[in-house]
C-alpha cells in the first residue's frame, strides 16, 4: 500500500506546486511598465526582439490600460518590417490615447508601405487599370497635397 501511496502524493505534490505558482509572475517580474521597456530595449539592443515582444507582451497584460507596450512593440514590428502587426498594435495604442502622435505615425507610415508594396506587385502581375488605377491617383494626389510635395 506504501509503494502505491508515495507515488500519489509525490504527484500531488507537483500539481499543487503547479497550482500555487502565479501565471502573471513574469508580467510583474519587470515592476513598473517603465521597467519592462528597459528590459525589452536591452533584449533588441541584444538581437532579442522574440524576447522583447514577450516582455512588452506580458506588461500589456499586466497593465491593460498603459499605451506605453502598445507603442513600443509598434515601433520593434515595423523595425522588423512588419507593417501589418505595427498597424495593428499602433492601433491598441491608440486605443488608449488616441492623442499619441507616435501610434498615429506608426499607422500612417505603415499603412503606405503596405500600400505601396500592394499597388507594386499589383502593377508587376496586372496591368493597373479601371477603377483601382483611378483611385490610387487619387490618392497619390491626396498624399501630395497633404506631404506638401
Amino acid at each position: 500500500m506504501l509503494k502505491r501511496l508515495i507515488p500519489g502524493l509525490t504527484l500531488v505534490a507537483l500539481l499543487s506546486a503547479c497550482a500555487t505558482t502565479d501565471p502573471s509572475g513574469s508580467a510583474k517580474s519587470h515592476g513598473t511598465v517603465a521597467e519592462a521597456v528597459a528590459s525589452a530595449n536591452t533584449a533588441v539592443k541584444a538581437g532579442h526582439k522574440d524576447k522583447a515582444l514577450g516582455i512588452l507582451h506580458d506588461a500589456s497584460q499586466a497593465y491593460p490600460t498603459d499605451k506605453t507596450p502598445w507603442i513600443r512593440m509598434a515601433q520593434i514590428r515595423y523595425d522588423a518590417d512588419d507593417y501589418g502587426q505595427a498597424i495593428v498594435l499602433a492601433q491598441q495604442g491608440l486605443q488608449r490615447d488616441s492623442d499619441d502622435m507616435v501610434a498615429h505615425s506608426i499607422v500612417a507610415v505603415s499603412g503606405l508601405r503596405v500600400a505601396s508594396k500592394a499597388l507594386a506587385d499589383l502593377t508587376r502581375k496586372h496591368n493597373l487599370s479601371g477603377t483601382i488605377r483611378s483611385e490610387a491617383q487619387d490618392l497619390a494626389k491626396l498624399l501630395r497635397a497633404s506631404l506638401g510635395e
